[in-house]
């Protein structure tokens, strides 16, 4: 990313004359005919100079951290907060991290320590998944991290705060056996760091307490993926080796997973799926294993759970039915933070800092004293972010929406229909703003299939950029999705290449029949199983597809087992659905699941784009697919970047990409392109 000061001016004017700089007008006759909004460059939807985001609250309320351009490329930023709740007027301090490991991860690539002052950041230089650890300190005038696991090929990982005040965390990295992690302990004060624990090679997860004490484990009873796991308590972790208590014993294939342990009050939070359908919030007795259900939802799993800063059971939980919505539990806090939530949007309201269209709204970060919270709003024109001082009642916006926003966004929509086979489905639809005739169609296929899309506030994403070109948009959650419950992801297993194509397809027919659709002009786009699943749609061609896009995508389901990443202990899942590679029928069988066996059938035009050190999905599957295309003589192009792996993490390469995507998109489906985007000459 850059900001605006360090655009040569040379660069600029060079820009301007350059003829590639000419946008294009849309030639599909329904975009041809209606009044769209401004044409945004692409640079605003990957590169966004203006972008201040994810402002995390230090625990004890006097500090911010949040993401924002440095330079030409992220950073991180600091301030504090002043003693009646507004920003301080100081100048921020300025952190040049460099790219950051998971950028679409907004709640996991960065964070405080416990003691306020320190934070940490994660690192990936290649995209290979070999996360490090950064940590430093806020308030030093010189940036000077600490790079806590400088060790090749590993892969290191938070686990929890130490102690209060303390700028001691514990980690998990699989350093000494890649197939497994141990637990370490990090001191930013002397920049030592030690082994607390070590892994037996069937522990497939650590627990942290509020204390920032190693308490529990998840342990696999046998080495093969799927045997029956249990859920471990240290009874005296001072010991060493720790004593090990079994309070849950859980199946292969359920899901249980620790939210948060209160070692004092001998009370353990998690999700569960275990004996229900959909994942609920649960809380267990560590004394007698009783448990006791907090929070479930009829049609999807539990979303995210809400607690105080470092003690006290969950106080609210979301869920995204179709729309998100959040539900306070019936607890003091619970009343308290939905009491706050609404204090501070009333205020937000009358200061006109808010957007008037506001779907849903909830606390982020807390101060340990709950005098101090970041609320995060969404609405179909963009994220906003508010602190408040319940104090004071003084609410500062941190973030809000775009000005333009209203003007060349669309609101995402969700629908649902009933499958050719009965199973409901759900998904999301964007309209292309002024269209008002069936517009050119691009189905973006989700990845996983184990994730689910979600609505989502109205912002400068890529799926707005499509829905800017004139695209409608719809994003669907197919059979084997996650979110739904077991038995909506079981009845994608071993259909893969058939009925959950079919589901994809179906939703194309819905758009289709509700006028928002061109049958003749459709696209399909997607990213891993959604690559996968793109090279699918355009073998079976249901609706005469007329070009597709595969951002790395599965084309060889053996070769993905072949070659597992160590660190992956879920093989299971992955059989559960695709078949046992290690038997010579399933393998076949897989094999004439996986593209590659039918690629003769791809008629149309594809643009192919794929990370050369991506561990998941080999860059050998797009290699072949471009190969064999070429050979056939079908139109295919082919984007490769050296430095990136499964995520595209850098914005240039980001800009390269949907640069691309957006001309792909313009000759095949008619609509319109911005042209070259000057940030293109931007140095590297």
């Amino acid at each position: 990313m850059s900001v605006r000061q360090n655009i040569p001016t040379l660069l600029v004017a060079l820009a301007t004359v350059l003829l590639s700089a000419c946008a294009t007008a849309p030639n599909h006759p329904s975009l041809q005919s209606a009044t769209l909004p401004e044409l945004v460059p692409v640079r605003r939807f990957v590169a966004d100079i203006d972008y201040r985001g994810n402002f995390l609250l230090s625990p004890d309320g006097q500090r911010l951290i949040w993401s924002q351009p440095f330079g030409f490329d992220v950073g991180l930023a600091a301030r504090n907060v002043d003693r009646a709740g507004d920003i301080s007027t100081t100048p921020d301090q300025r952190f040049a991290t460099g790219h950051l490991a998971r950028p679409m991860d907004e709640m996991g690539n960065f964070g405080w320590l416990a003691d306020s002052r320190h934070a940490y950041f994660y690192k990936d230089d290649s995209g290979a998944e070999n996360t490090q650890i950064a940590i430093f300190d806020t308030r030093s005038v010189d940036f000077e991290p600490w790079l806590v696991t400088p060790w090749p090929d590993t892969r290191s990982f938070l686990l929890g705060a130490g102690a209060a005040d303390s700028s001691r965390v514990l980690f998990a990295s699989n350093r000494r056996d890649r197939s497994t992690f141990d637990v370490y302990e990090a001191d930013f004060a002397t920049r030592k760091i030690r082994e607390i624990a070590r892994s037996d090679g069937n522990v497939l997860s650590w627990m942290v307490d509020t204390d920032g004490r190693l308490i529990g484990r998840i342990r696999q009873l046998g080495r093969e993926d799927g045997a029956d796991r249990v859920a471990e308590i240290a009874i005296d972790s001072s010991e060493s080796p720790a004593t090990w208590r079994t309070i849950k014993k859980v199946g292969g294939f359920d899901w249980w997973h620790a939210l948060r342990v209160e070692r004092a009050q001998h009370r353990l939070y998690a999700f569960s799926n275990i004996d229900r359908d959909k994942a609920a919030v649960i809380e267990v007795n560590l004394d007698d294993g009783s448990e006791r259900v907090l929070f479930e939802h009829p049609r999807v799993d539990a979303g995210l759970t809400l607690f105080s800063r470092r003690h006290g059971e969950p106080f609210a939980v979301t869920s995204t039915p179709d729309y998100p919505r959040i539900d306070y539990l019936d607890n003091a806090v619970g009343k308290e933070m939905r009491d706050a939530v609404e204090q501070a949007l009333m205020l937000a309201r009358k200061q006109g800092v808010i957007p008037a269209d506001l779907v849903w709204a909830r606390p982020g970060t807390i101060s340990e004293n709950r005098q101090r919270l970041i609320i995060k709003g969404f609405s179909a024109t963009g994220n906003s972010e508010l602190l408040f001082d319940r104090r004071t009642d003084t609410v500062t916006p941190l973030r809000t929406p775009s000005a333009d926003a209203s003007h060349v966004l669309a609101p995402m929509q969700p629908f649902s229909f009933r499958a050719s086979d009965g199973l409901d489905i759900a998904g999301y639809v964007l309209r292309p703003k002024g269209v008002t005739e069936p517009a050119p169609l691009v189905i973006n296929i989700h990845g996983g299939p184990w994730t689910r899309d979600y609505w989502s506030a109205g912002g400068f994403s890529t799926m707005q950029l499509l829905a800017n070109r004139g695209y409608a948009v719809i994003e669907v959650n197919y059979r084997g999705s996650a979110g739904y419950g077991r038995k909506f992801m079981a009845a994608g297993a071993r259909v893969t290449a058939t009925r959950l194509q079919q589901d994809v397809a179906e939703a194309a027919q819905w758009a289709i029949d509700q006028r928002i659709a061109d049958p003749k002009h459709i696209a399909v786009i997607g990213g891993s199983f959604g690559g996968f699943s793109t090279l699918m749609q355009l073998i079976d061609n249901p609706h005469q597809y007329a070009c597709g896009v595969d951002l790395v995508g599965v084309a060889n389901w053996p070769r993905i087992f072949d070659t597992w990443p160590s660190f992956w202990r879920n093989r299971h899942y992955f059989e559960w659905f695709y078949g046992n590679a290690r038997d010579p029928v399933q393998r076949e069988e897989m094999w004439h699941g996986s593209p590659l066996s039918r690629i003769d059938r791809i008629t149309e035009p594809l643009l192919v784009i794929h990370g050369a050190n991506d561990v998941r999905v080999l860059k050998q599957d797009s290699d072949e697919v471009v190969a064999e295309l070429r050979k056939l003589g079908r139109p295919v192009d082919y984007l490769v970047f050296d430095n990136e792996g499964h995520q595209m993490r850098r914005w240039r390469n980001r800009l390269a990409a949907w640069r691309a995507i957006e001309d792909f998109l313009a000759d095949c489906l008619g609509g319109r392109s911005a042209g070259f985007d000057y940030y293109q000459l931007m140095p590297r």
